[in-house]
């Protein structure tokens, strides 16, 4: 899996390539993509319940019985 710094620095590529675009069309798609790797690093980033420790130390005990 990708680092979160690293789908910053690809969402940062796709924003100066939009900026030197020709095109609107252009500009348009590589600001989406750069959209989506920012939706990317907040979903890297963001903890699952799972992640918690006193939720991983319960789930541990549940499967252990």
């Amino acid at each position: 899996m990708r680092s979160v710094d690293e789908y910053r620095r690809s969402a940062a590529s796709m924003l100066d390539l939009a900026q030197r675009a020709d095109s609107v069309a252009d500009k348009n798609r590589l600001l989406v993509m750069a959209e989506a790797w920012l939706d990317l690093a907040v979903r890297a980033t963001k903890r699952t319940a799972a992640d918690h420790p006193r939720v991983r130390e319960t789930l541990v005990s549940v499967e252990a019985e």
